[in-house]
């Protein structure tokens, strides 16, 4: 059941990773392109209405000025890094998920880029109707408002869960002095801390201090008997297994593409996942072209160097190790070809890892369609070094011999790679 359900809740910490070359709106339309259901409202192709939908929501998150724009990185210029907050927000829209978990996604953001940020969860949420998980340091009051609930930990312990309006005054009335100046969010981290709460006079002695005080005064107290009364009402109306459960199970069999598994997570099928990565990864190559020219240029100096070493050599006994050594370093720089990209293979990683959990596609979908890509661009690199390579290092010129030389060297690139 919880294999099923994989995509419907989905946690995010790294939200700004991203493939850094692709455009703002080719990263969200390939999000709404996986998510596109089968049964739509409007007789519209599947691409249209990933387009339309991917713009809709770049329309609501303010992104459709950075259409064209790359999503960039450290190293890449592109959108700043509080639209990239928002590119991940978006995408997340775009995934569908009821309920979406956020672990620390401010870090790094100035005070009005973390409320921009907020705000825009706080508006998927009024317009998508689903729920967010926000564990955030250092909130402003403006982001503290903008929130319905909130939880306090204490060492693991929960000491309160309610409405976020409520809980100051919570524990104010347990007997905790709230400075005039400091925020809801800092008032209610200090009641953890020893050092910095203080009890509010004539309370020196009455207010909990170890977390199990506070918890057993959180269990004994009317806000907590409130949630229950709210939490069991809510289990009446909303049966676990019942035919609320029933009517989400066929809605998203409707979702689903023909044939995919009733039981799988994923919206579209297998096929159409290679397909829709393969086309992304060329759009990734696209964007990169510089690195795939540099490749080329490169591959075709260092054939020429090598050749140039052997060239003119005799076609005798006394040339089979030179021979020998044309051979061997084909093989090498063949291989070693694939050390430039061990780097995007990493930096990568989490981005598939993120988009797993979403359910937009199975992980070794990706690896497929990124083999289906590489072929074309492998070939043209292979033809420009090992053409040049064997004729100037003064191999056979038999079309027997260039042809195993050039296919056991391409088979070589691509199973490093």
């Amino acid at each position: 059941m919880l294999k099923q359900f994989k995509g419907e809740i989905v946690y995010n910490q790294e939200v700004d990773k991203h493939f850094p070359h692709l455009t703002v709106g080719q990263t969200l339309e390939f999000a709404a392109r996986v998510r596109t259901p089968q049964n739509r409202l409007a007789p519209i192709s599947r691409d249209s209405w990933a387009k339309y939908f991917a713009q809709l929501v770049m329309t609501i998150f303010g992104l459709s000025h950075t259409y064209n724009t790359k999503v960039g990185n450290d190293f890449v210029r592109g959108i700043s890094g509080g639209e990239r907050k928002r590119v991940s927000i978006a995408e997340m829209a775009l995934a569908g998920s009821p309920i979406a978990a956020w672990d620390n996604a401010t870090r790094g953001l100035d005070a009005a880029t973390a409320l921009e940020f907020t705000r825009a969860l706080r508006l998927m949420s009024n317009l998508f109707g689903n729920v967010h998980l926000v564990a955030i340091y250092q909130a402003s009051q403006a982001i503290y408002d903008e929130f319905d609930k909130a939880v306090v930990l204490y060492e693991g312990r929960e000491i309160y869960f309610g409405p976020a309006t409520k809980a100051k005054q919570y524990f104010v009335d347990m007997g905790y002095e709230c400075p005039p100046r400091q925020t809801t969010g800092d008032f209610l981290t200090s009641v953890t801390n020893p050092i910095e709460r203080k009890a509010r006079e004539g309370y020196e002695s009455r207010v909990p201090r170890t977390p199990a005080e506070f918890e057993k005064y959180w269990k004994e107290s009317t806000a907590c008997k409130n949630l229950m009364d709210e939490i069991e009402q809510h289990e009446k109306d909303f049966p676990m297994g019942g035919q609320t459960l029933q009517e989400f199970v066929e809605s998203r069999k409707r979702m689903q593409a023909k044939h995919v598994r009733p039981e799988s997570p994923y919206t579209i099928t297998i096929p159409m996942q290679v397909r829709y990565l393969t086309q992304r990864a060329y759009q990734r190559i696209l964007g990169d072209k510089a690195s795939t020219i540099t490749t080329v240029f490169g591959q075709i100096t260092l054939a020429l160097i090598i050749g140039s070493i052997f060239y003119g050599t005799n076609d005798s006994t006394s040339s089979f190790t030179s021979k020998g050594g044309v051979l061997f370093f084909a093989v090498l720089l063949n291989a070693l070809i694939a050390i430039n990209e061990i780097n995007s293979l990493y930096s990568q990683r989490p981005i598939v890892e993120k988009q797993a959990s979403y359910a937009f596609y199975h992980p070794f979908a990706e690896a497929l369609a990124g083999i289906v890509s590489d072929i074309p661009v492998k070939l043209v690199i292979s033809v420009c070094f090992n053409v040049i390579l064997y004729f100037l290092g003064g191999l056979r010129e038999e079309p027997g011999p260039f042809f195993i030389f050039f296919l056991f060297n391409f088979i070589a690139t691509l199973t490093v790679s």
